[in-house]
């Protein structure tokens, strides 16, 4: 079975199962995209042959809130990280986590389906340029607001390529 977009409501489960907290969760009608006014990570899903099956974007309002929140940091780190557009390597180590065990929502078929997490991509690093495309590019998708309750707002962006 290919690849496909986790419900809603397995994301939010996870996230609030992760963190602890309450984290509504919306659709957002504005894909989630790194640009050079939006600061995001980017986790890349791989099969076992190395070939991309699924990007996972999130914008640095969620990363950092995320990971803080996963840390206990209280949410003025987050805000710091926020207002520096950067991500200090302990909201970062917290959110590749949260990026690693996302990919339980991708493996849901068969063993020989299953894909991991690759590599997270911190905002201002360099997004392979075949990685760049599929996130910009055609493919099924799926944006989300996520509130992560103390924190604050984020989006999130599941994108499978074609």
């Amino acid at each position: 079975m290919p690849t496909q977009i986790p419900d809603p409501k397995p994301i939010k489960d996870l996230f609030e199962s992760l963190l602890g907290r309450d984290v509504p969760m919306s659709p957002l009608d504005r894909p989630v995209v790194p640009t050079a006014r939006r600061a995001c990570c980017v986790g890349l899903y791989e099969d076992a042959a190395g070939e991309v099956k699924a990007l996972v974007a999130a914008d640095l309002p969620l990363a950092a809130r995320a990971g803080a929140a996963l840390g206990l940091v209280p949410r003025a780190g987050a805000d710091t990280a926020i207002e520096n557009d950067e991500l200090p390597a302990a909201l970062y180590d917290n959110f590749y986590e949260v990026m690693n065990i996302f990919s339980s929502l991708f493996n849901v078929g068969d063993a020989e389906d299953h894909i991991k997490l690759a590599q997270v991509f911190q905002p201002g690093m360099v997004i392979p340029v075949t990685a760049a495309k599929m996130i910009r590019g055609l493919g099924k998708r799926a944006d989300f607001t996520l509130s992560v309750d103390g924190y604050g707002d984020g989006a999130l962006g599941v994108v499978i390529p074609y």
